[in-house]
């Protein structure tokens, strides 16, 4: 099975030939996952040397990150989102040091984020995730005012949406960018450089402490995203679009609203537990709606059989 390429896809593709052992790519995915690794721990030790608390960021971070779920406080969050500047890291260093050439690369051929697909990705991204909130709220209901206080959210949404400018974006160059450029040098079949990566992508989502029936749907819900953002870089040949409509769906879940039972803490406004169980169809087919229109509406430099 093989998609048709457009001419700016292969030249995506294409700087990923050259030290694209299987070896390399072993080796740079361990230097990428120690560099996650070690910004973790580092994160954890300033927070608990309390190094950042000029930054608002306390031992108390450390509390709601090792809590049992996922209801953190407004640091915790920052903390996270902090982290994923090891995936930065990490990913410039394998691909400099062991592949051997320029980090650029592993966003667009140009060796600079594409900004125009970047802001069309983020207002697709807005336009189809208000539409699914809109049938939320139809069908079950307005989402319910979580206990944060508007201050506290005030205080801390502009630092937490730069974090997750930061954590959208790494996980792109990661899932989207080198992996997906290497799979597709060595295979054209879109089973191995889009599905692949997306399931890892939402394998490495599980949370054994979500509720079973919650946890495959928050899961094929992950799965389906990647599949969108693997699709975007097919079609425009970059990372732009598909770190836009990331960070759009972030910013929206993270900082807005939320289904209890999947939430992070910082959502202002909550649907209620049941609400992916009940919505789950719509979800899909809202998905499969989605992935339709982004392949017609961002289109390639040119297609080749």
């Amino acid at each position: 099975m093989t998609l048709p390429e457009s001419a700016a896809f292969r030249a995506y593709v294409e700087p990923a030939r050259a030290g694209g052992a299987w070896w390399r790519v072993l080796l740079g995915l361990i230097v990428i996952g120690g560099a996650w690794t070690g910004f973790s721990f580092g994160m954890m030790h300033l927070a608990e040397a309390g190094i950042l608390e000029p930054l608002g960021i306390d031992d108390r971070a450390l509390l709601s990150l090792t809590a049992e779920g996922w209801t953190l406080s407004p640091d915790g969050v920052m903390v996270l989102m902090l982290t994923f500047l090891g995936l930065w890291v990490g990913g410039w260093a394998a691909v400099r040091a062991i592949h051997r050439r320029p980090f650029g690369g592993v966003l667009h051929p140009s060796g600079r984020m594409d900004r125009g697909n970047l802001a069309r990705g983020a207002s697709f991204a807005f336009a189809f995730l208000a539409v699914s909130l809109a049938t939320y709220a139809a069908v079950l209901g307005p989402p319910q005012r979580t206990d944060l206080s508007l201050a506290v959210w005030a205080a801390w949404v502009v630092p937490i949406v730069l974090g997750i400018c930061i954590q959208a974006s790494s996980e792109e160059v990661l899932f989207r960018g080198y992996l997906l450029q290497h799979l597709a040098v060595w295979s054209r079949n879109p089973l191995i450089w889009a599905a692949l990566p997306s399931l890892v992508f939402a394998v490495l989502h599980y949370d054994p402490d979500m509720e079973a029936g919650l946890r495959w749907r928050v899961l094929v819900q992950i799965g389906s995203f990647g599949l969108l953002a693997a699709l975007l870089v097919w079609r425009t040949g970059g990372l732009g679009a598909a770190v836009g409509v990331h960070v759009a769906n972030n910013i929206l879940a993270v900082c807005l609203v939320g289904v209890e039972g999947a939430a992070l803490g910082f959502e202002l406004y909550l649907f209620p537990a049941g609400a992916l169980h009940r919505m789950f169809a719509f979800d899909i087919a809202l998905g499969a709606l989605t992935l339709a229109a982004a392949f017609l509406l961002f289109r390639p430099e040119g297609t080749a059989p």
